[in-house]
C-alpha cells in the first residue's frame, strides 16, 4: 500500500486537537527521513532552490507586492537610495525594475550568493552596493527607505540587556531599529518591516511546551496550511512551473524541521520572533512611529509595519 503523501499527513495532522499536533508533527518528521531533497532551508537562493519556490508562493508575493507599492514613489525619483536588510533572491526588485530612476540599492546580507541573485533583478541604471555582513555588525547610510523583510527575527533578544541576561553579547532588535531610525531620519524616509506574528524570542527557554506550541502555530497551523492550499491550487492548473515538488520539500524541510528549534540551546534557535504587541513596543522604544500596519496574507502570518522617525 502506498505511504501517505506529506500533504495527506500534514492535512491529517492539522485536524488533530491542538495539544496533540506537536507530537504528531515530530513523529511525521522522523518518518519522512530522507524522502525530501537534502537541501537545508535558507542556504541557497538561486534558480532551482527551495527559496526560489518559497518566494513564488502567495504568502510572499502578496508581501512583496505591498512593499513594492510603497517603494514605487521612491525608486522613480532620480538619486534615490534604499537599504535592504536581507536580500533573499531579489524577488522584491523584479516587481519594481520597470520605470526605476537612477539610484542606489544597498543590500546587507551575510550570504555572498545573494549578491548575484539581487543583481539579476536590477536594471543597469541602479547601482548595487552589497555588504556581506549581519546587520547588527554594520552602520547604515542615510536612506529614503529601509526594507527589513523577514530578517530581524534572526537576532535574539528585544535589546542588548535581554541578550546579556542569557549570556549573549552584542545588540538586540532595539539597537538595530535605533540605527534604522537614524538612517531614515536625515532623508525623512520610512522603514518597511515584515515579520511573522508569533512569540518565540530568547526569553522562552528550550523545551518549554509554550515554545513548541508557538513554533507549531507559525510553521504548521498558518504557514503549513497556506502551503497546502497553494499546492492544491497549483495542481488544479497542472503545475506549469514545476513548483509542487519543491513546495512539498518546504513542508518537510521548513515547516516540520523548524519545530526542532524548540529543543536546541537558546543561542542556536535562529528564530526569535515577536508577536505584534511586542513589535509595537520595541518600535516605539526605538523612536519609530508606526503609520500603517496590517497582515499581508489571509492566514494571519506575516504582519507589515510602515514606520517613520519620530
Amino acid at each position: 500500500m502506498r505511504a501517505p503523501s506529506i500533504r495527506d499527513s500534514m492535512s491529517a495532522l492539522l485536524q488533530l486537537p491542538r495539544p496533540a499536533q506537536v507530537a504528531a508533527a515530530e513523529a511525521l518528521r522522523r518518518s519522512l527521513a530522507d524522502r525530501s531533497p537534502p537541501e537545508e532551508w535558507n542556504t541557497r537562493f538561486g534558480p532551482g532552490s527551495l527559496f526560489e519556490a518559497w518566494t513564488s508562493t502567495r504568502l510572499t508575493t502578496g508581501l512583496y507586492a505591498e512593499n513594492a507599492l510603497a517603494l514605487r514613489p521612491v525608486v522613480t525619483r532620480p538619486g534615490w537610495r534604499v537599504v535592504e536588510i536581507g536580500g533573499g533572491d531579489g524577488r522584491l526588485w523584479a516587481g519594481l525594475a520597470e520605470g526605476m530612476a537612477p539610484g542606489e540599492l544597498v543590500v546587507i546580507d551575510p550570504a555572498e550568493e545573494v549578491r548575484a541573485a539581487v543583481m539579476r533583478r536590477l536594471p543597469p541604471q541602479v547601482r548595487l552596493r552589497f555588504v556581506v555582513s549581519p546587520v547588527e555588525a554594520v552602520s547604515l547610510p542615510p536612506a529614503d527607505a529601509v526594507v527589513c523583510s523577514l530578517t530581524l527575527h534572526h537576532l535574539a533578544g528585544r535589546d542588548a540587556a535581554e541578550r546579556a541576561r542569557y549570556g549573549l553579547s552584542g545588540p538586540g532588535k532595539l539597537e538595530v531599529l535605533q540605527r534604522i531610525r537614524g538612517s531614515i531620519a536625515e532623508r525623512r524616509g520610512f522603514l518597511l518591516l515584515n515579520e511573522a506574528d508569533v512569540y518565540c524570542d530568547v526569553q522562552i527557554p528550550p523545551g518549554d511546551p509554550l515554545l513548541a506550541d508557538h513554533l507549531a502555530d507559525s510553521y504548521l497551523r498558518r504557514c503549513g496550511r497556506a502551503l497546502l492550499d497553494e499546492l492544491r491550487d497549483r495542481e488544479a492548473i497542472g503545475d506549469p512551473h514545476h513548483m509542487v515538488p519543491r513546495l512539498e520539500a518546504i513542508l518537510h524541510r521548513w515547516c516540520l524541521d523548524q519545530l526542532r528549534l524548540a529543543l536546541v540551546p537558546r543561542a542556536e534557535r535562529d528564530v526569535y520572533e515577536l508577536d505584534v504587541f511586542r513589535w509595537l513596543e520595541v518600535l516605539d522604544r526605538a523612536g519609530l512611529k508606526v503609520v500603517e500596519r496590517g497582515f499581508t496574507d489571509p492566514y494571519g502570518l506575516f504582519h507589515r509595519y510602515v514606520c517613520r522617525a519620530e
